[in-house]
């Protein structure tokens, strides 16, 4: 059986709620392993003792004043000083990238004097332009890159054949040569990588191989180790396929998809469970070295795991996982990476209260406007009502005005009041109906002065 050594991120179950640690998970994310075990695995294990010139403290110690930025004498990125880092670690906000790992997979395809290289998945070309240059700097080789969509690739040059396959893997990789290194890093799935695997040991015995290629795959580790992620669902068989949702997420103390937590926003799909056979990345990869005793498996924590396929049988096997040995078992990458994911998760969790929020207020300034375009509709009404009363009584005062003359010229003419012209009407209360209108008006003019309708339609004013 194959060997698996690894350094595994774990749940703590006796975590609250608040730090995603309670446990729900755990068959799914730990069953190997835990934090803080092996803790001098790195020191222990040939790597040598840990001196005040160690690379693993940054830099040189004691008095001396350590030059800023810019200056001579001032440190880069590659002695551990975190002010030297330079790259945009925001942009975006979560580190997912295979190229965030190169200090650890660039020197090992180096150790295996790596001539030709297949990278399945190129994502932003990042990678790519890593092993290009990497393959310059040892006198030139062959990169072919299986993406359905490549995008940033660099060109071929310089004693280097850049070769892209525009397909889906694994069937892109049927009747590929055999390379001397894999980096898998496409579909994160079971059906997919299993898939994968198999069609490089169908290469390797088809061309005749005596040991199987160095293989480093990605998201080995949570979330996608043991739940299968899906960008193109359709693509896999349904036998083989997990129940999945485009609309659900993950979350470290959770076996089942949730409302909310890591999703992919359509981007891809989610296995609605986590652990079980069949299911993940990493399960893939112990399902496939398990019959395979020759092949050992490494798992480095950081940035959802890397993981490593080493034949025993290979020349370069003992130099490439003596590389290994600073970052597999690393309980100080581990707790790093359960901070990392846990902070992130953190970080979705505010986004969905404050999306929320702003819904919640949008709904409560729809129904605040709602009542004040009741509230308008009313006194509309009333002003409404008011010019009609305000009508009636010009009218009466003309007819009251047509009477008074009528009578007038009678008393001074002594003619008849028979010989009026009086518009018919209704008996009219004239002092009750000026009354009421007045009455109207001025329930309208202190309403309108109403200090709380007035901050009311500020507010709705400032909100449009």
């Amino acid at each position: 059986m194959g060997e698996v050594i690894v350094d595994e991120v774990t749940v703590d179950k006796g975590a609250d709620e608040g730090t995603a640690g309670d446990g729900g998970a755990g068959a799914g994310i730990a069953d190997e392993g835990s934090v803080g075990e092996d803790t001098a695995g790195v020191a222990g294990s040939g790597a040598g003792p840990v001196t005040d010139a160690s690379p693993w403290f940054g830099g040189p110690r004691g008095d001396q004043p350590v030059p800023r930025a810019g200056e001579p004498g001032a440190a880069d990125a590659s002695d551990g000083t975190v002010e030297a880092v330079t790259e945009r670690t925001l942009q975006p906000l979560l580190l997912h990238s295979l190229a965030e790992l190169r200090e650890v997979w660039l020197p090992l395809v180096e150790a295996v004097r790596a001539r030709s290289v297949v990278e399945i998945g190129s994502e932003s070309g990042v990678t790519s332009s890593l092993l290009v240059d990497m393959l310059r700097r040892h006198g030139g080789g062959r990169l072919l890159i299986v993406d359905p969509d490549p995008r940033g690739l660099p060109d071929s040059g310089e004693a280097v054949e850049v070769v892209t396959v525009r397909g889906y893997s694994p069937q892109a990789l049927d009747g590929l040569p055999l390379a001397d290194a894999y980096l898998i890093d496409g579909d994160h799935n079971f059906p997919t990588v299993s898939a994968e695997l198999r069609t490089v040991d169908e290469a390797v015995r088809a061309h005749g191989g005596t040991h199987f290629p160095l293989v480093i795959l990605h998201d080995v580790g949570w979330p996608a180790g043991r739940r299968d992620q899906y960008y193109v669902p359709s693509r896999i068989p349904r036998r083989d396929r997990q129940p999945y949702s485009w609309d659900h997420g993950v979350r470290l103390d959770s076996a089942e998809a949730v409302h909310g937590g890591f999703r992919g926003e359509g981007a891809f799909a989610w296995a609605l469970t986590e652990g079980g056979p069949r299911n993940g990345v990493r399960t893939a990869v112990e399902d496939f070295i398990a019959d395979r005793p020759e092949l050992r498996f490494h798992l480095v924590s950081p940035i959802f795991g890397l993981g490593v396929v080493v034949d025993r049988r290979a020349s370069w096997a003992a130099r490439v996982e003596e590389l290994l040995i600073p970052w597999v078992r690393n309980s100080l990458l581990t707790r790093m990476e359960r901070n990392r994911l846990d902070l992130y998760l953190y970080v979705i969790r505010l986004q969905d209260e404050m999306t929320e929020a702003a819904r919640r207020r949008q709904r409560e300034w729809a129904r605040f406007d709602a009542t004040l375009a009741e509230h308008a509709a009313r006194e509309l009404s009333l002003l409404d009502a008011v010019a009609q009363a305000e009508r009636a009584l010009e009218a009466e005062r003309g007819a009251s005005q047509q009477l008074r003359a009528a009578l007038g010229a009678r008393s001074s003419r002594s003619w008849p009041l028979a010989r009026v012209s009086r518009p018919h009407r209704s008996p009219v209360d004239e002092p009750a109906l000026i009354h009421a209108a007045r009455t109207a008006g001025a329930a309208l003019r202190t309403r309108a002065a109403d200090p709380r309708l007035r901050a009311a339609r500020l507010l709705l004013r400032g909100y449009r």
